[in-house]
């Protein structure tokens, strides 16, 4: 990936500062740095240096060296290192007027020394980088195996040989193919199955070979989504179909391709989690997120058939099914049940559930993407570390050079925040934290205070938001949103974080200043303003992208058609062009005198590279101007409304790690 040299230099002095600074740190400051790069970064072995270096440089300062020695265990702990052990018993002997500490030290070394540990429990990080691992174990454990979206490859990882190679595709591909969401593996591991669309983008369920030959159509109808789930040994595929705003998980023959429905998934289709064949193909696990207060998942268990439906270890908190014992008999799910993720497993016996759930694993966590269990009980998992973060500078938005070179900004969070937008009166800056895919920990509203550096987290009902905007009184926001059952735009109380569905069907709200009018896109990309007290809608304008701005006085809305940049009316009339040309696609802001627009290029075939090319275009005509700043992987920029203060962020690559679990299940 390239990087521009102004970062560079930046990450090289950083990095200079770092290192020369750490001496002249306090116990807690290099604590803190030390628990930034376990808890944010994600570098252990670094951690476990800073660690060990305020160990070593401040032993009077107990209260931190105990803290550190901990955490250099749970490090230790984390990279599959039996030296943990060695520091949590050092805990215990060497700080005991530390009791919290000590108390943290004895749960782990319990944990550690617990029956499974006995057994030969191991966790172990097997690649530091699994960025090119797919997502599908076979059904023998010896192999890795996903398909390349790109070029219809097979990525193939041998896991004991630790090589890889890569199967080319000897049929078929076009772009239509490059949009498929799952994938499965036949159990004998020599095809593969998947979700797509033809030509004319009408769904369908692919079925092929390895290297792409021997491929054929198992499903396609207009208006109707399937994903494939699970393979059977049986020769059917276990699938969730959307049709007609219904959601049915249903079998398809991979002989005759003639369809099965089993059972109703009254949930919205975003909130179906897992499906799994039990190991002789009689059962079927599957869990989805149910209507609640709040919503929650659960595990549910049926015949192959479709009958005999039952809950599976029942509970108020989120359950989400991870997958089968090898042998059948038990049911492995994640639960936050005890306030964190966890692994656990519990028994099965003729259809039924045998037993209270057992904990298997502590503090697994719920961004891990596990791959898949082996006949001898061994748990493959890939952990993704997002990189990139938030920057502010300052600019003279009339030469349209840089006053003060961006900095990176602190978040709690680590990679790049989302949907960065500033509340009218500049005080609080917004964005989405952990930006990921729909459920628990992701898509965090953020509210942060410019003056303190303080995030406060909006905590509303909704399993996803996105597409956020600022009330110009900076009570609520805008944004759309996803609940258990439906989706649609959603009010959030900047306060109290209570969520209130409008009338309106659509994508990226605004609000104008009156609090009554609402303007959002409809489907086909067509701005709309809605009366919020009347209900009468109108048409404003037709657009090509999702980015259009309401000025700050709520009269004027700017756009895109084609590559010219338009202003129009909030009532209609005939748009006014500003610029043709300087970009295939833009992302518009305002600025928050009216003067200006600011229009930041981008292109959707090359996002991920591409240099940011920002201009100042005057509202009234002239000349536009390009803004000195120049930044690779930009994602997301906001100008501050005193038109000098400036964030935007970057997206950095991926770290993605391969690891393994080894004899923890139950004997």
């Amino acid at each position: 990936m390239k990087s521009h040299h102004f970062i560079a230099v930046v990450v090289v002095f950083t990095f200079i500062g770092l290192s020369s600074g750490y001496a002249q740190q306090t116990a807690e400051q290099l604590y803190q740095s030390a628990l930034y790069k376990e808890e944010i970064e994600g570098e252990l072995d670094a951690a476990i240096n800073m660690y060990e270096m305020v160990i070593k440089q401040y032993p009077e300062n107990r209260a931190f060296a105990a803290k550190s020695l901990l955490h250099s265990g749970i490090c230790k702990e984390r990279l599959g290192m039996k030296e943990a052990q060695k520091s949590y018993e050092r805990v215990v002997h060497d700080y005991n007027d530390q009791s919290d500490i000590v108390a943290q030290a004895k749960v782990r070394l319990a944990v550690l020394n617990s029956p499974g540990d006995k057994k030969g429990f191991v966790t172990r990080r097997i690649l530091s980088d699994a960025s090119g691992i797919g997502a599908n174990l076979t059904a023998d454990g010896k192999f890795i195996i996903g398909l390349k979206s790109e070029t219809g490859d097979v990525y193939q990882f041998d896991i004991a040989s630790g090589q890889a190679n890569l199967i080319k595709n000897k049929g078929p591909w076009g772009e239509t193919n490059m949009e498929f969401d799952c994938q499965v593996l036949s159990p004998n591991g020599k095809q593969i199955v998947f979700d797509s669309f033809t030509k004319d983008w009408i769904p369908q369920v692919l079925l092929r070979n390895l290297d792409g030959s021997e491929i054929r159509t198992l499903f396609s109808e207009k208006d109707c989504y399937v994903y494939p789930l699970d393979w059977s040994n049986t020769g059917s595929i276990l699938a969730l179909r959307n049709k007609n705003q219904m959601n049915e998980l249903i079998l398809i023959s991979t002989f005759d391709g003639s369809i099965t429905v089993l059972t109703t998934i009254p949930s919205n289709m975003f909130m179906f989690e897992n499906a799994r064949f039990s190991p002789d193909g009689k059962l079927i696990a599957f869990s989805f997120i149910c209507e609640g207060n709040p919503p929650h998942g659960d595990v549910f268990l049926m015949t192959s058939d479709g009958r005999n439906e039952i809950v599976i270890a029942g509970h108020p908190a989120d359950d989400n099914l991870l997958g089968w014992t090898p042998d059948g008999k038990g049911l492995i799910f994640l639960s936050d049940r005890s306030g964190t993720w966890d692994i656990w497993t519990v028994r099965i016996n003729g259809g039924k559930q045998q037993g209270e759930p057992e904990l298997l694993k502590k503090d697994f966590g719920c961004d891990s993407g596990v791959l898949g269990i082996a006949p001898d009980g061994t748990f493959y998992y890939k952990v993704s570390t997002p990189s990139g973060g938030l920057y502010n500078g300052t600019i003279d938005l009339e030469t349209g050079k840089i006053l003060s070179s961006p900095t990176q900004v602190l978040t709690r969070y680590t990679g790049p925040p989302y949907n960065l937008a500033w509340s009218s009166d500049g005080k609080y800056l917004l964005y989405l934290s952990r930006r990921g895919g729909i459920g628990p920990g992701n898509n965090l509203i953020t509210i942060r205070s410019d003056g303190t550096g303080e995030e406060r987290i909006l905590k509303p009902y909704l399993r996803f938001v996105n597409q956020m905007s600022w009330a110009p009184d900076g009570r609520s926001i805008y944004a759309v949103g996803i609940t258990v059952t439906e989706s649609g735009l959603f009010q959030i109380d900047t306060e109290t974080s209570t969520p209130v569905k409008l009338k309106a069907q659509g994508f990226a709200p605004r609000i104008r200043g009156d609090g009554r009018t609402l303007v959002f896109l409809k489907p086909g990309l067509i701005i709309a303003k809605l009366n919020l007290d009347t209900g009468e809608e109108s048409e404003v304008a037709k657009t090509v992208t999702l980015f259009y701005d309401l000025s700050p006085d709520g009269k004027e809305i700017v756009f895109q058609s084609d590559s010219t940049v338009k202003t129009i009316s909030i009532n209609g009339g005939e748009p006014k062009e500003l610029i043709h040309g300087l970009a295939p696609h833009y992302r518009l802001q305002w600025t928050n005198d009216s003067r200006y627009i600011l229009a930041r290029a981008f292109s959707f075939s090359d996002q991920a590279n591409d240099i940011s090319k920002i201009w100042r275009i005057p509202v009234q005509g002239g000349t536009p101007l390009k803004l000195d700043l120049s930044v690779t992987n930009m994602l997301f920029f906001a100008l501050h409304p005193d038109n000098k203060h400036f964030v935007y962020s970057v997206a950095g690559e991926t770290k993605s790690e391969l690891w393994v679990m080894e004899n923890f299940l139950p004997k």
